[in-house]
C-alpha cells in the first residue's frame, strides 16, 4: 500500500462559474494544473476525478489516471469524489484538493502533514472558524463512514466530519494569509483573483 494518495476533485459542474473552473487560467497555468503540481510535490502518486462531460479533456491534457464519479454515487457532490478516490485506489492517506484553490501551496499542504498523529483520521485547516475539507488529509480508515452517509443520501461534507476525529489546523498555526483559501466560485472571484492577483475579501 502507498502511503499517499493526491486526489485533485475536479467534478463539479461550475454552475455559478458559467464554464468548467478546472480549465480557468491564473499565472499561465489552468487551475487543474496548478493543484496537481501542488499534490506532485506532496504525494508519492495522484488521481483526477473529473466530471464526466471533461474526462476526454482531462485524458488529452494530463498524463495521470482519471476516473470519473462511481455510478453509485455520481452527482452527489465532494463526499462523491472522496468515496471514488478511495473505492478506486489503496493508500494509507488520501490529500483531497479541490481544484478551485487557485492560491493553495505544497508548503500548505506539507505544513498539515505534521499535525498527523495516530488518533486523528482527518487534518484540514479551519480558517477563520470555517473549515476546509476540501484542502485535506484523510485516512484510509474512514471509507466506511463515507460509504454509509452516502447510502443515506447525505452528501454534507460537515455531517461526515462531525461522525470523526479531526484535527483541526488553524491559519496561525499553518502561518498563513486566510485569503489563500478562498475559492473561485463565480466570474466575480476570477476577475477579482486577475486584477488583483488574489481574491477580495469582499463577495
Amino acid at each position: 500500500m502507498n502511503h499517499t494518495m493526491g486526489v485533485l476533485l475536479a467534478g463539479g459542474e461550475s454552475r455559478r462559474f458559467g464554464r468548467p473552473k478546472a480549465f480557468a487560467k491564473f499565472n499561465g497555468k489552468t487551475f487543474w494544473e496548478h493543484a496537481i503540481q501542488v499534490l506532485e510535490e506532496t504525494t508519492e502518486r495522484q488521481l483526477i476525478i473529473s466530471h464526466r462531460g471533461l474526462l476526454r479533456q482531462f485524458e488529452t491534457e494530463s498524463s495521470h489516471k482519471v476516473i470519473t464519479d462511481d455510478p453509485k454515487v455520481e452527482g452527489k457532490g465532494p463526499l462523491a469524489g472522496i468515496y471514488s478516490a478511495m473505492n478506486n485506489e489503496k493508500a494509507e492517506w488520501f490529500v483531497f484538493l479541490s481544484c478551485d484553490i487557485p492560491l493553495i501551496s505544497a508548503e500548505i499542504i506539507q505544513k498539515l502533514f505534521t499535525f498527523i498523529d495516530h488518533e486523528k483520521k482527518i487534518i484540514i485547516p479551519k480558517i477563520e472558524g470555517k473549515y476546509q475539507p476540501l484542502v485535506g488529509i484523510y485516512h484510509h480508515s474512514v471509507f466506511p463512514l463515507v460509504e454509509a452517509q452516502l447510502i443515506k443520501n447525505e452528501r454534507k461534507m460537515i455531517n461526515f466530519i462531525d461522525q470523526v476525529d479531526v484535527s483541526f489546523v488553524t491559519e496561525k498555526e499553518l502561518q498563513v494569509n486566510p485569503l489563500v483559501f478562498s475559492n473561485i466560485n463565480s466570474p466575480k472571484d476570477y476577475g477579482n483573483l486577475l486584477n488583483n492577483g488574489k481574491i477580495s475579501e469582499s463577495k
